[in-house]
């Protein structure tokens, strides 16, 4: 997968541009993130430092109006983990995940929401499925039920949320109960494949990434996640469902002649 001429890439300094090649990238999309971005990368941070491998944290600055890109240049120098990827106008949070995705270099990749809705723990219950029961893709979910988890789920987004997972199986034959959880992992050679495919630049990019998994064969795993509702999500519950579903109604065409 190749980048657009448009798009820069300032590596970590842990892992620069062909030194060692981490075990686990983060990607993680960024459109005016400048108040919100800096308690997760705390978190992310100490939570690697714990574990001792070696990894890359790419916050894709998808056309930030605020700080975002000068916070993200300042933090690298003290967080050798830490990279950016860079354009100038914004694109959608597809498009962002895209382009880190195809930065990326680890042999397990992770798209996870700059507000930190889910902790970055969670990345283990993700990884058992692919590292020790085979599956190549591992979806958070807010659906699932168990005994070890807990959610915070605001009433509305919990009914589109389910209007939203119907009409993707009756269009889409898409069955993961919860589509639109902004944390999922991939190995390399998934990633490459789905992200190399994608189209959707918009909220809807998620289910695309999920028909493509079930278009190449790959197997999903869902898994129950800790998530709590941030009080200043960027989704804007007036308009953005209706894109989501208009671009959901897109993908099959998009798709017709795709070879995956």
């Amino acid at each position: 997968m190749s980048l657009p001429d448009y798009v820069r890439v300032e590596y970590p300094r842990a892992c620069p541009k062909g030194g060692a090649t981490p075990i686990i990238s983060v990607v993680i999309p960024a459109y005016n993130e400048a108040e919100r971005i800096p308690l997760y990368l705390d978190a992310i941070q100490a939570y690697f430092a714990k574990r001792g491998e070696a990894y890359e944290v790419l916050v894709v600055n998808d056309g930030s109006r605020d700080r975002t890109a000068a916070f993200i240049r300042e933090r690298m120098a003290r967080d050798p983990g830490l990279g950016l990827v860079h354009y100038d106008a914004n694109r959608g949070k597809g498009h962002a995940v895209r382009m880190g995705m195809f930065a990326a270099r680890g042999r397990l990749r992770l798209f996870a929401d700059a507000d930190g809705s889910t902790p970055i723990e969670e990345l283990e219950r993700l990884r058992v499925k692919l590292e020790q029961e085979g599956f190549d893709v591992a979806v958070g979910s807010r659906q699932l039920s168990s005994p070890e988890v807990k959610r915070k789920i605001k009433p509305h987004r919990f009914l589109i949320g389910q209007v939203f997972r119907l009409l993707r199986q009756v269009f889409l034959n898409v069955r993961v109960l919860d589509s639109q959880c902004g944390f999922k992992l991939f190995t390399s050679a998934a990633a490459e494949k789905i992200f190399g495919a994608s189209k959707i630049d918009g909220f809807a990019f998620d289910v695309e990434v999920l028909y493509l998994a079930g278009r190449a064969g790959l197997k999903t795993a869902e898994v129950a996640v800790n998530w709590y509702d941030s009080t200043s999500t960027r989704v804007n519950l007036l308009t953005d469902p209706a894109k989501m579903f208009r671009d959901m109604l897109r993908i099959r065409g998009l798709h017709r002649d795709t070879r995956i």
